[in-house]
C-alpha cells in the first residue's frame, strides 16, 4: 500500500488557483509513489485551524508526508514557518514536499 500524503494550502496565497495548485500537488505525490489523500485549506490567514486539523489527521492516519505548493504556504501564520515545519516533524514525523522550491 502506498504511503499517504496530505496537502496544505493557504487560500490567501492561492489567488483563485486552488484547483491548479491541488493538481500540481497530486502530480508530485504520484511521481513520488505516494497516495494523495486530501488537502487542508487555511481559509483565514493566521488562524491555523486547518494546520491543527492537518497535524491531527497525520497522527490519526499514521501518515508522514505533507505537500505544499511552496514553503510560503507554511509562513505568515502566528508561528514562523520553521516552527511549523518542526511541529509537523516532531508531532507526526512528517516530511514536507514542496511543488515550488
Amino acid at each position: 500500500m502506498e504511503a499517504l500524503i496530505y496537502g496544505y494550502v493557504r487560500d490567501d496565497l492561492a489567488d483563485g488557483r486552488s484547483e491548479e495548485l491541488e493538481n500540481a500537488m497530486t502530480s508530485l505525490a504520484q511521481s513520488a509513489g505516494l497516495c494523495f489523500a486530501a488537502t487542508f485549506h487555511e481559509s483565514t490567514p493566521g488562524d491555523g485551524t486547518a494546520f491543527a486539523e492537518l497535524t491531527a489527521e497525520l497522527k490519526r492516519a499514521d501518515a508522514h508526508h505533507v505537500v505544499v505548493p511552496s514553503l510560503d504556504h507554511l509562513a505568515g501564520q502566528t508561528i514562523p514557518r520553521d516552527l511549523l515545519i518542526a511541529k509537523l516533524a516532531h508531532e507526526a514525523a512528517a516530511q514536507i514536499w514542496a511543488v515550488e522550491h
